[in-house]
């Protein structure tokens, strides 16, 4: 991901939604970089 050309938008609820991927691989590579920093943001009860 160099250029990356995806959009997350990310709500309070919690879910994620990913805008501007042209193939499916991409939704995943993106997703695996964005990860371990939306876990840091978890809310634990």
């Amino acid at each position: 991901m160099i250029k990356p050309r995806n959009v997350l938008l990310i709500f309070a609820s919690g879910k994620v939604v990913f805008t501007g991927a042209k193939v499916r691989a991409e939704i995943y590579e993106a997703f695996e970089n964005i990860y371990p920093i939306l876990k840091g943001f978890r809310k634990t009860t």
